[in-house]
């Protein structure tokens, strides 16, 4: 079969591989769609250092397909299923206690060495399937809409880290994850969702799907708009999807006192703070506070919490279910939201343009 290899930072090549075939628990999927990951995809097409497990290895977890092959004890999956998802691209190592359970998908040891080629390929083995890993959805779903999977369910996550009595949240960085966000927030009924980018195309898909104020970070100073339409106060919470360093700063800065930040993005290297900057959160908001007890981290004169919100674990048929009733709705579609499709030959192209934010939403490769 074909797949597109990657080799390092601006190096991915067409090639032919062995197609294949299923293991007693997995399946294996003809490709029909995989969109390319600002997080996982792009940030290794501009610095991954060359050498490392995936090295030669397909890229390309945002797929969708058919499945032409299934193992012998896989019951509730068949040949001909349309099926979108994002795990398993591992390989699990059946000896840790999650193994050992069955919960492949949990795996403690999924980092360590054993990834295998993505879905950037016409063929897809999954080394195990499960009710948790895999969904079967209906024709009327199509592969494109499939592969934004798991870009809307991290959407989808960190709406829901959003407490009830948070009124106003911004959401830093509106590509799809972004607005995937920001449209399940205000499903949620948070009053109001402030957004920034520096994508014109993006900041009007943000209005579009349900943002209150939408901040052009290029030509606007972010944390002074939002403390303008926040009367000073800032917001509840600030969800940080854009992976440029200033977004940190901004949040830090935007956030109100004992707020929250969640970020969803990728850094190469660890967020460095002064050892004075650490407080406890129980003399950070006062004795008498009675919730959250982590460490904060302070930024005069805000203090704050900061949290990770990584990836897409988790129960997942729950929030795929609701990711595909957004789809439905016709708010959140491919064809308003993928921007460009190109086919496999042309992965390097589709991963060249996916770097410019100001001509894409999201980009897929198609099989």
């Amino acid at each position: 079969m074909k797949a597109a290899l990657y080799y390092g930072p601006g190096d991915i090549r067409v090639e032919e591989i062995r197609t294949p075939r299923t293991s007693a628990i997995g399946a294996v999927i003809k490709v029909k769609a995989c969109g390319v990951c600002p997080i996982l995809d792009l940030n290794d097409w501009v610095r991954l250092p060359r050498g490392g497990n995936i090295i030669g290895r397909a890229r390309g977890h945002e797929w969708s397909g058919e499945i032409v092959e299934v193992g012998s004890d896989v019951a509730n999956f068949k040949v001909g299923d349309r099926v979108g998802g994002t795990e398993p691209l591992f390989r699990p190592c059946f000896r840790c206690d999650f193994c050992l359970q069955g919960d492949y998908w949990r795996c403690s040891n999924m980092g360590q060495g054993m990834g295998i080629h993505g879905a950037f390929a016409e063929y897809l083995e999954l080394p195990f399937v499960t009710d948790d890993s895999l969904m079967a959805f209906p024709d009327s779903i199509g592969f494109r809409d499939l592969a934004m999977l798991e870009p809307l369910s991290v959407g989808l996550g960190l709406a829901k880290k959003v407490r009830t009595r948070d009124k106003v949240v911004a959401v830093l960085g509106q590509d799809l994850v972004g607005l995937a966000t920001v449209a399940f927030l205000k499903k949620r009924g948070v009053e109001r969702v402030i957004t920034c980018d520096v994508s014109q195309k993006r900041l009007k898909a943000s209005k579009e799907v349900g943002a209150d104020l939408a901040i052009d970070s290029l030509n606007e100073d972010v944390v002074q708009a939002i403390m303008k339409d926040t009367m000073g106060d800032g917001v509840d919470v600030a969800l940080i999807i854009d992976a440029r360093p200033i977004i940190m700063f901004q949040a830090m800065s935007a956030v109100r006192r004992a707020g929250s930040i969640w970020y969803a993005c990728h850094y190469r290297g660890p967020l460095q703070l002064s050892p004075s900057a650490v407080h406890s959160a129980r003399y950070a908001v006062g004795a008498e506070y009675n919730g959250e007890i982590e460490p904060a981290l302070s930024y005069d004169p805000n203090f704050f919490y900061m949290r990770s919100a990584f990836g897409n674990l988790g129960p997942r048929i729950p929030r795929w279910i609701e990711v595909i009733e957004l789809i439905k709705s016709g708010l959140i579609t491919a064809e308003k939201y993928v921007t460009h499709v190109f086919p496999l030959e042309e992965t390097a192209k589709a991963f060249e343009l996916a770097m410019n934010p100001h001509e894409t939403i999201r980009v897929m490769v198609e099989m």
